[in-house]
């Protein structure tokens, strides 16, 4: 069965051009770039799709993540209550790797490696060049991850009580006739 991809190429200030696929029917997302290690981050058979997630779920033994074809370890957020829960975990080679959503600006996510921050991302509808800090070293294996993560599990647009409210809206809608 062939599933319908979505590539969006970001130009990235510091790694040059950057691919990122999205598989949504197979449950799986491909980051490459020149100067990048290439990940992948791939849903497992067996998980309950959410069609809320890019790649399906956030149950992290449905997931599976590989860095430069090296398995790396990923942990997301569940993705309900406060905005931190939207966020999401991966350890590669003894780095610990964390994409956070942020307040403000809204739709900006922070990564951090090892609680040192690096950067943001912006976590709208298609990917968007990171935002780097100066001074940090920051390495082409953390572009990598980063714009995996931020593609997988970044996004999010609305506060945690107006997603309930959506959930409610949708159950009223299905419950009214025609």
């Amino acid at each position: 069965m062939a599933y319908v991809s979505a590539t969006r190429l970001v130009d990235d200030p510091r790694f040059g051009t950057v691919g990122v696929t999205l598989y949504p029917g197979a449950g799986s997302l491909r980051v490459e770039g020149e100067g990048i290690p290439t990940v992948t981050i791939r849903r497992l058979k067996g998980a309950r799709r959410n069609g809320r997630v890019p790649v399906g779920t956030r149950r992290r033994r449905r997931l599976a993540m590989t860095v430069g074809g090296e398995p790396a370890v990923l942990s997301p957020g569940p993705g309900r209550g406060p905005r931190r829960w939207y966020g999401a975990c991966a350890t590669h080679r003894g780095a610990r790797y964390r994409l956070t959503p942020r307040r403000r600006p809204r739709g900006r996510s922070r990564l951090a490696r090892d609680d040192r921050p690096l950067g943001h991302f912006r976590s709208d509808d298609r990917p968007s060049p990171a935002e780097w800090r100066d001074g940090v070293g920051v390495e082409a294996v953390d572009a990598a991850v980063g714009y995996a993560l931020a593609a997988a599990f970044g996004r999010w647009k609305l506060p945690w009580w107006a997603r309930w409210g959506e959930r409610l809206w949708d159950l009223v809608g299905e419950l009214l006739p025609g």
